[in-house]
């Protein structure tokens, strides 16, 4: 007989055969309910191609950067190589066709969910300069203009193909240029100066601030000076990130404060000139978050590799990442402070320093580096730099572990016998079955995985899950925020149910985990989430992220598109 929990059993009964499927959420407890307001941020996606995001009413900003077509084949040169033959000019745009190439193109709108509703319509491309612009891929109905091509689009599979097939054909040096790509119905917006997409700012009514680590490409691209920094004229911004001015540009739009992340490779000018346009341009009565860089104890990202190089430099020491890490940030946190200082706008600035949430512990070496101190005795303390100390929120990370995709296949296969037995007691068949099956086959598994995130009851392993991470990680860490004088921030926070390792292939642990995801028990666990982070004394909590497509990488949007709307978007809003 195979192994199961007493939860599993009671649901396998075959009483549960005759119940009607809601009849499992019984197994929860009532949704809790919201404490009242709570300070919320939320982090952007990145800027691609391929985000449903589309933050932007100009689609050509989240293009792909170029790809350059040889003869008889997609690809074979990129935005590097043409840039390193000095085809493009300072903004991006290339000057001509290198003649081992047939054309320059890029691709935009690409593997949108079909029902992203909100994308679909015309378009129309323009630009400026003499040659001829081709669309194709899931543009469709194309018609040519002067200087202009409008196709209607429909989100699905593939992508709408852009080629430069000729450009600046009288050698004049009037090449093709400032190409835009714009919803026919947003056109007269987007000529009148409006940037974002109405239906991406709706999403963000009602939070307190956003994140920009994405945006910023912080995991990705280094900046060293503020000259390397991205330009508003740049043709894509999926190539150096946003530009800080367009980033101000929206949190005073939507009157939000802003959470910037500094690039772990920026020297001092860099900082000064951020935060002196940060401070200049933000409104007033907004706040400017300051966060050097994003989790450089995560050795998954450069930013961890680099700080470890420097602390091998300075002290001759191997593992002292994190000592270099409160080092530079405290640097990048004082200048910041000057800035703002220097016209009596101190208060609008909020420093940021975090930790490996968890890790207990590992922030000793952060707030107290022994080799700094060692070798500057005298100095003020890291923690005197900042005003706020920010961790992750995430719970339900070791389900997706290889040692639990027995447990989690044991579930699913016991779940789809619950569907097929209540499908059977229904009388059903043909293809009422089959859809029955097919709606209801995650419902005993998704009761099961509930409580296995809420306090780990199938593994009998809590380390990991909800109750864990309100019971003795904020904790934890609100100590450590108390005893520093700091206030206590998330960074990031929400579901982390994703495979891990191997099991990111796992096509039928990737399924329920997506359903899983967007359920109605998810929402009870972000409302419990939530509702823990404030009890124990927490103050901003930071969503991650705002619209992202799920898949095998994770779920992490809270939205899967700008249509969209789910439990788990229910419960955010619950609290703003």
């Amino acid at each position: 007989m195979r192994r199961r929990t007493l939860l599993q059993s009671t649901l396998l009964s075959p009483l549960a055969l005759s119940l009607p499927h809601h009849a499992f959420a019984q197994d929860a407890p009532d949704a809790p309910r919201p404490v009242g307001p709570v300070p919320m941020c939320i982090g952007l996606n990145g800027v691609n191609d391929w985000s449903p995001e589309q933050p932007f009413l100009d689609v050509m900003k989240t293009a792909r950067t170029w790809i350059g077509h040889k003869p008889g084949q997609w690809g074979g040169a990129g935005h590097a190589d043409l840039a390193r033959a000095g085809y493009l000019d300072d903004h991006g745009w290339p000057m001509a066709i290198p003649p081992e190439l047939r054309s320059i193109g890029t691709v935009v709108l690409t593997d949108l969910p079909e029902k992203a509703a909100s994308l679909k319509g015309r378009y129309v491309l323009r630009f400026e300069g003499d040659g001829i612009v081709e669309v194709s891929g899931r543009g469709q109905n194309v018609r040519y203009g002067r200087n202009e091509v409008s196709f209607d689009f429909t989100p699905g599979d593939g992508a709408v193909i852009i080629r430069i097939q000729r450009t600046d054909r009288s050698k004049s040096g009037d090449y093709v240029r400032n190409i835009t790509i714009v919803r026919e119905e947003h056109l007269r917006a987007f000529d009148a100066g409006a940037v974002f997409n109405p239906d991406f700012l709706r999403i963000l009514e009602g939070f307190k601030a956003v994140r920009f680590m994405d945006w910023m490409l912080t995991n990705e691209t280094p900046q060293t000076t503020w000259d390397s920094r991205p330009q508003v004229s740049d043709y894509t911004y999926g190539l150096r990130g946003v530009p800080a001015e367009v980033m101000l540009d929206l949190a005073n739009r939507i009157g939000v404060d802003a959470w910037f992340n500094i690039p772990h490779t920026a020297d001092d000018g860099f900082v000064q000139r951020f935060a002196t346009l940060a401070r200049n341009t933000l409104w007033h009565d907004l706040h400017c978050y300051m966060e050097f860089s994003n989790e450089v104890w995560n050795w998954q990202f450069p930013q961890a590799r680099w700080a470890d190089d420097m602390a091998k430099k300075r002290w001759g020491k191997d593992n002292a990442w994190v000592q270099y890490y409160a080092l530079r940030a405290a640097e990048v946190a004082r200048l910041c402070a000057e800035v703002f200082d220097a016209t009596g706008a101190r208060d609008r600035l909020i420093n940021v320093i975090s930790s490996q949430t968890g890790w207990l512990g590992l922030e000793a070496d952060i707030f107290e580096p022994p080799l700094l101190t060692r070798e500057q005795p005298d100095s003020p303390s890291i923690a005197s730099a900042f005003d706020a100390y920010a961790i992750t929120g995430y719970f339900g990370g070791g389900l997706g572990t290889e040692d639990r995709a027995g447990l989690v296949r044991q579930w699913l296969m016991d779940s789809l016998d619950l569907a097929e037995g209540v499908a059977a007691v229904k009388r059903l068949g043909g293809t009422d079955r089959e859809a029955y099956v097919a709606d209801h086959k995650y419902d005993a598994a998704t009761a099961l995985a509930w409580a296995e995130l809420r306090d780990g009851l199938a593994s009998g392993e809590p380390e990991g899950s909800l109750s864990w991470l309100i019971g003795t990680v904020f904790p934890h860490h609100a100590e450590v925020a108390k005893k520093w004088g700091l206030d206590l921030v998330m960074y990031e926070g929400g579901t982390h149910v994703v495979g891990i390792g191997p099991m990111v292939d796992a096509d039928d642990l990737t399924d329920f985990f997506t359903h899983l995801n967007y359920t109605a028990e998810m929402g009870t666990l972000y409302t419990e989430l939530i509702n823990g982070w404030h009890a124990a004394g927490g103050g901003m909590f930071n969503v991650f992220s705002d619209v992202n497509k799920p898949g095998k990488w994770g779920s992490w949007g809270a939205l899967r598109h700008l249509s969209d709307d789910n439990p788990r978007w229910e419960a955010i809003r619950a609290f703003l």
